[in-house]
């Protein structure tokens, strides 16, 4: 047992392999060495000891034989500041245990009220030492004990539980190191909970990968030849579908955050496989698995980036780069070197997820250098997106000479490198920042990221600032981008996207409508298609915007509320045309009675024998006529009507109409008919005055047919016409500028003049 000055002795050595030890494992190791009693004795019983705790401790002795006085003082020292490690342990657990029994607390009083049942927990009793177990038996029995006092997750296969295959996996297949997204976090879950976490925690205010991989992936994967990942996966056999890249350095809690938020974003189940490699890798180098050196040697990255698992095409979801503020993942050569590896080859989608607070800190930076007037190329040089990839390291020489060499071999090398990843982290910055270089006008949305240009805040900005044109450059579905442009008409810079998203897009764009901005032929199709947007684009630019409205019902109900000038009573709104039946919106469009006051109208024309209306220049031509009197012919009840419908252009066409109407009217006894400059003619003249020969209760009439183009002939007819009317007392005909002759105005004159019945006569001629 004596030392040698060329290295340290073999039970030095073996101390070092075997890892800290409880005092059960040190006193196996004292008896197998032979070591005094009265030195184990010194060693407190059921705590862990660092070997190089141990070896100061047991050099101390000269031999391993001599004075135990001396041995005990060592050990004496080594227990106080053990005591006094352990203090201030007890201390952390008693508030650990008192939050744990409060939270606990809270559960069962949420469970009672519900009315559920709170399960009991078996609690497994420690394993009794068994006198007549091998040492060697029972230094495993210990480590076995030591793994499950660190509340190992649930799923996770111990040493007995690893098989043949599991192992081979190991050994062979890189692209199968994988577990699931909820494996991962119950990993990390379990890690969070125990002393050893919330001790560095408390020390170092963070936790990183180095950390994890030192105090829990190491110790739980130790003996079993298989890493946490094929231990969580156990037989189930999966290649990886999704590669996490990370630096080791950064805070386990913000990668936790960074990697869910990306699940969440891209929609990824928790049972997606993924490849992460504090925990693919076999770390232990226990001799038990392959050593990290054998693992790298299969190419561990290349292989999953290479695999068709990870394509798109076969439903992978490719490389996420996880980024923390604790470390910079551009740092790390092999970071830089897989997200490479992952830009160039075909159809693998990588993408960056950031922590909250790294997202904060670097919009924060942006926004210090906007306020100060920085260009665009400083903005993006204030949110770290140009890198040096020549100043990344690597943890192992060897491995950094291998990266090294490899990206000198490419074209351009590292400049190329670092185009690589200044591209690719442009592209994952943050949407918010591309929102404000836009409103700065530093870029347009042409250079901005793929997500940004689809983001909705970020595309309303860049149509605020450089106008809706804007648009043909955005991605977002075309419900957004028509809310967008419609948003974008009000003018209004001060509005953001969160306030109009809220908006339902028929209210705002019944807004637009009502202030001037917008007409029908510009609305969606829902809009065009809405009742109530239709009517007020009517009012608001005319009754031709019918022409742009879909709905055939509401486009026939809006026309026959059009009053003189295609316009509608302001006051008018949908809600009171809608109830409206639709004949009576015919007869009141027809006698231009108001909409508003049309049951009301309607009623007093149904009672009235008289109607009166002024058509005069309202364009009716035949149709309108025939219209107009097939609705008078169905009042019987009128005998006293008066219409005029000078100025409508009739023409021949028109006087048969208004003709085929008069002839249909028996029951008239009051007729006042203007039909002032419409054209008639010789034939059109005639026609009216013989359907007016028919109205033999007639006794009042006033027949205006200036301005008509008749001749000797129909000025003969009008009168052989009045002629006809014997009950007629009272007489007013206007034949003003038309083609009569002295000999055709004479024999009008002279005739009527024969009419002894009438009364009351005037005539212009």
């Amino acid at each position: 047992m004596s030392a040698d000055a060329e290295g340290p002795e073999p039970w030095e050595e073996q101390l070092l392999r075997a890892g800290p030890l409880t005092s059960q494992q040190l006193s196996l190791f004292l008896d197998k060495w032979g070591i005094s009693k009265d030195v184990e004795q010194t060693f407190c019983r059921e705590l862990r000891f660092a070997p190089e705790e141990i070896i100061r401790c047991l050099s101390s002795i000269s031999g391993l034989s001599g004075s135990p006085v001396r041995a005990a003082r060592a050990a004496r020292d080594a227990r106080s500041r053990r005591g006094e490690e352990l203090r201030q342990m007890k201390g952390h657990l008693k508030r650990s245990w008192a939050k744990t029994i409060q939270e606990l607390a809270e559960i069962e009083g949420v469970n009672q009220q519900e009315g559920i049942e709170t399960p009991e927990i078996p609690v497994q009793e420690s394993p009794v030492r068994d006198p007549s177990q091998s040492g060697q038996q029972q230094v495993r029995a210990g480590a076995d004990l030591e793994d499950h006092s660190m509340a190992r997750p649930a799923h996770m296969a111990s040493g007995d539980e690893v098989t043949a295959l599991m192992k081979a996996r190991q050994w062979e297949k890189p692209e199968q190191w994988t577990m699931t997204v909820q494996h991962w976090v119950d990993i990390v879950g379990a890690c969070t909970e125990t002393p050893q976490y919330k001790s560095v925690m408390e020390q170092k205010k963070t936790v990183n990968m180095h950390d994890v991989c030192r105090l829990f992936v190491k110790p739980w994967s130790e003996g079993t030849g298989c890493s946490l990942a094929v231990l969580m996966s156990r037989e189930v056999v999966c290649n990886a579908q999704l590669m996490v890249s990370h630096c080791w350095g950064e805070d386990v809690s913000e990668t936790k955050e960074s990697l869910l938020q990306h699940a969440v974003r891209h929609e990824l189940p928790m049972t997606v496989p993924i490849w992460f490699c504090v925990f693919s890798n076999y770390q232990p180098e226990d001799g038990v698995g392959p050593k990290l050196e054998h693992q790298l040697a299969l190419e561990p990255f290349a292989s999953v980036i290479r695999n068709p698992s990870l394509k798109a095409a076969n439903g992978g979801h490719g490389m996420v780069a996880l980024h923390t503020t604790t470390d910079d993942l551009y740092s790390r050569l092999w970071c830089v070197h897989e997200v490479e590896r992952a830009i160039v080859e075909e159809d693998v989608e990588i993408k960056a997820s950031m922590s909250q607070k790294y997202i904060d800190l670097m919009v924060g930076r942006v926004e210090q250098f906007l306020g100060l007037g920085a260009t665009l190329n400083d903005c993006f040089r204030a949110a770290g997106v140009q890198v040096q990839t020549a100043k990344a390291r690597c943890s192992s020489k060897d491995d950094e000479e291998k990266l090294v060499k490899l990206i000198l071999q490419q074209a351009n090398g590292f400049d190329g490198l670092d185009k690589v990843v200044e591209d690719f982290r442009r592209e994952q910055l943050p949407d918010i920042i591309f929102e404000k270089l836009i409103r700065k006008g530093l870029t347009r949305l042409d250079g901005a990221s793929t997500s940004a240009r689809a983001n909705a805040a970020v595309v309303f900005a860049a149509c605020q600032a450089h106008g809706a044109g804007q648009l043909q450059h955005a991605t977002t579905n075309p419900e957004v981008s028509e809310r967008i442009r419609l948003a974008g008409l009000l003018g209004n810079d001060e509005l953001r996207w969160q306030d109009i998203e809220v908006l339902d897009l028929e209210d705002l764009q019944m807004t637009l409508i009502r202030k001037g901005l917008l007409a029908l032929d510009g609305a969606s199709t829902s809009a065009r298609a809405d009742a109530a947007i239709v009517f007020a684009a009517c009012q608001m630019h005319g009754g031709g915007q019918l022409e742009h409205a879909t709905n055939p019902e509401v486009r026939e109900r809006i026309r026959l509320a059009l009053r003189g000038g295609n316009r509608f009573d302001e006051k008018l709104r949908w809600q009171d045309l809608e109830v409206i039946d639709l004949e009576d919106l015919k007869l009141g469009q027809i006698f231009r009675l108001g909409v508003r006051t049309l049951a009301e109208d309607i009623t007093q024309l149904r009672q009235s024998a008289k109607l009166s209306l002024a058509l005069a220049g309202e364009g009716l031509g035949a149709k309108g006529c025939k219209t107009l009197f097939e609705a008078i012919a169905k009042q019987k009840q009128i005998t006293d009507l008066s219409l005029d419908l000078g100025r409508n252009g009739l023409g021949f066409e028109g006087s048969k109409a208004v003709s085929e109407g008069i002839a249909q009217l028996k029951q008239i006894t009051d007729l006042s008919l203007d039909l002032t400059n419409n054209n008639l003619g010789d034939e059109g003249s005639k026609a009216v005055a013989e359907a007016i020969a028919q109205l033999k209760q007639i006794t009042d009439l006033s027949l205006d047919l200036s301005l008509n183009s008749l001749g000797d002939e129909s000025g003969q007819a009008v009168f052989e016409a009045i002629a006809q009317l014997k009950q007629i007392t009272d007489l007013s005909l206007d034949l003003r500028f038309n083609y009569l002759g002295d000999k055709g105005r004479k024999a009008v004159s002279e005739g009527i003049a024969q009419l002894k019945h009438i009364t009351n006569l005037s005539l212009k001629l």
